[in-house]
């Protein structure tokens, strides 16, 4: 039988969904900064599950998920087994302004990059050090939510340490989701690489973007997180039902593909997460007069998992996100050995 749980500012007993927040500290105005919580108490003892969105606060994939998840009705904590944590977002100062940081904070941009943050650094450090005190000590399982935000289209692609809660997780978000790539090394700058590093489960999940925001595209974006969600309880006993898996994993690593010429870039009829050759065209870059300065090809056998959708495009900007293969899994937690991390 579970007992009486504290996080943040909410208490619950089994059986309860109470709503609540992480305090971070005060503003100008003396008002709270607050990260908004929703908490499930199962009434059975299991995993706690922590899922958070908006990191990056152009990226409002997590926020509409988890309220779609909130809805569903097996979410009901007086059956569930273990605790669910939902965090809408992280980073609300971002959401707000619909930004990847919060625009008010010049010397922390990027919250993704310097995680955990410090409880005495800059604003949103201090965002990321209030939220990581808390959840480091309570999640078995963590979820950060992301998508292409207002540059790119992210296809179904999730960042996994080598560890095998992390991997087992990954294997939980069911079939549509057997791109497996390396994450960062444990312990540094986002909350993957420090839950990783901690020996808990922990995955970055990537699929979406502002290109698909409008009417259905987002719902469709929306019901893929949300079945991932729903299968990942399954797969830990959390809710009653039958997990589903992927066949195989493709298990590599990312490479950004940046621009060597200033123009506009337009991509090549190639569908994200198609395997791809080595020197397959990817796209090209053309100038003001409609030649072209720079042909983008495939830099080894893989597929593209990210593409930009803002077809401007200066030297040093990214214009595709590739996912070199490095190994086929039959068992995303079995590894032939090839570690790149």
């Amino acid at each position: 039988m579970s007992t009486e749980l504290k996080i943040g500012n909410v208490v619950t007993n089994p059986g309860e969904m109470k709503r609540g927040t992480i305090s971070i500290g005060k503003n100008m105005y003396g008002i709270e900064r607050e990260i908004p919580i929703v908490v499930y108490h199962g009434i059975k003892e299991g995993k706690n599950l922590w899922i958070m969105g908006s990191t990056h606060g152009d990226e409002p994939e997590g926020p509409y998920s988890i309220a779609l998840l909130t809805k569903q009705p097996e979410l009901d904590p007086k059956k569930m087994a273990g605790t669910l944590v939902l965090v809408p977002a992280l980073n609300v100062e971002a959401l707000m302004d619909g930004q990847r940081g919060d625009p008010r904070d010049a010397f922390s941009y990027d919250m993704n990059r310097f995680y955990p943050g410090k409880p005495d650094g800059y604003p949103s450090e201090r965002v990321a050090w209030a939220y990581h005190e808390i959840a480091s000590k309570h999640a078995d399982l963590h979820l950060a939510i992301h998508s292409g935000g207002d540059h790119s289209m992210l296809c179904r692609a999730f960042f996994a340490p080598e560890n095998p809660e992390s991997l087992e997780l990954g294997k939980a978000m069911g079939p549509d989701w057997n791109l497996a790539l390396h994450s960062r090394k444990a312990g540094t700058g986002n909350p993957t690489a420090m839950f990783g590093g901690m020996g808990k489960g922990a995955l970055t999940v990537e699929h979406g973007g502002y290109c698909r925001t409008l009417t259905t595209d987002f719902h469709e974006v929306a019901q893929v997180y949300l079945d991932a969600y729903l299968n990942v309880m399954r797969h830990y006993g959390m809710i009653e039902g039958q997990a589903v898996y992927a066949k195989q994993w493709s298990r590599g690593h990312q490479v950004a593909l940046l621009a060597n010429a200033s123009g506009l870039f337009v991509g090549a009829d190639v569908p994200l997460r198609t395997p791809l050759k080595k020197g397959t065209v990817l796209g090209h870059i053309y100038n003001l007069y409609g030649d072209v300065l720079e042909t983008l090809t495939a830099p080894a056998d893989g597929q593209i998992f990210g593409l930009r959708y803002r077809p401007s495009v200066i030297e040093g900007e990214w214009c595709s996100f590739y996912a070199v293969i490095d190994e086929e899994r039959e068992d995303l937690l079995v590894s032939k050995g090839i570690i790149t991390e």
